[in-house]
Formats: structure tokens, sequence, C-alpha cells
């Protein structure tokens, strides 16, 4: 399935996958325009991030190519492997450690759960 990058019309670029070509139709409400189709995951992410207006990118492979040899892509490349219940785990320990290194901050977040989260003693969780 290809990925595509939906551009809104507040400037702001969506990563979305479709089975089928993007048209007026299908998602005409939602974007004002659509870049790609790109290969993966990884390259829509780049080209998103660190691509728009390079010349070396003109096509999907080229985007492909520079993604993988990008050090910044590192972590989304490590994502791309893992399966749903691991990127789950992962965020969660994520959003732990930072809830662990920055205390007194308040940091809005949703946290999928896989079983049971450690609960300090002296919480009300009820």
């Amino acid at each position: 399935m290809a990925y595509y990058l939906g551009h809104r019309a507040q400037g702001d670029l969506i990563l979305f996958h479709s089975a089928q070509p993007p048209t007026k139709e299908s998602h005409g409400q939602r974007f004002a325009a659509v870049i790609g189709p790109f290969k993966s995951r990884v390259g829509a992410s780049y080209y998103a991030r660190y691509g728009q207006g390079d010349p070396r990118l003109c096509t999907a492979e080229d985007v492909e190519r520079l993604a993988r040899l990008d050090p910044r892509m590192e972590q989304a490349i490590v994502e791309e492997a893992m399966t749903r219940e691991e990127l789950a785990v992962a965020r969660e320990c994520e959003a732990l450690d930072q809830l662990e290194t920055h205390p007194d901050q308040s940091i809005p977040i949703s946290i999928p759960t896989q079983g049971a989260i450690p609960c300090p003693i002296g919480v009300k969780t009820n």
C-alpha cells in the first residue's frame, strides 16, 4: 500500500496510506493537494520533514534512498520494523521515561497500555 502526504489548507502535511491513488472525489474534502506515492512511511516522513524543495528528490526511489541514508531517520526506520504491539510498548515506555525525567511538568499524553501500569503508592486511582 502506498503512502501519501495530504496538504491541508492550513499548510501542514498529513501522512496517510491508501490502496488506491487519491482523487479529488476521494480526498478533496480533506486536502487541497496530495504528494506521492511514496514507497514507505519512512520515505514520506523524510520528504515532509527534510525533502521539500530538495532538487535531488525527483522520484520516490530518490526519497527512499536518501531517507534510509540519513541518520536523522534512524528512529523511524527502527519503528518501521516493529509490530503494532512492540511499537505500543515502546511508546508507553518512552512516555513513562519522560514523566520520570520531568516530574514537575504536566505532559498531556495518551498512553496505549499493555497490561498493568505501575502506580506510585499513596495515589488514588478511582
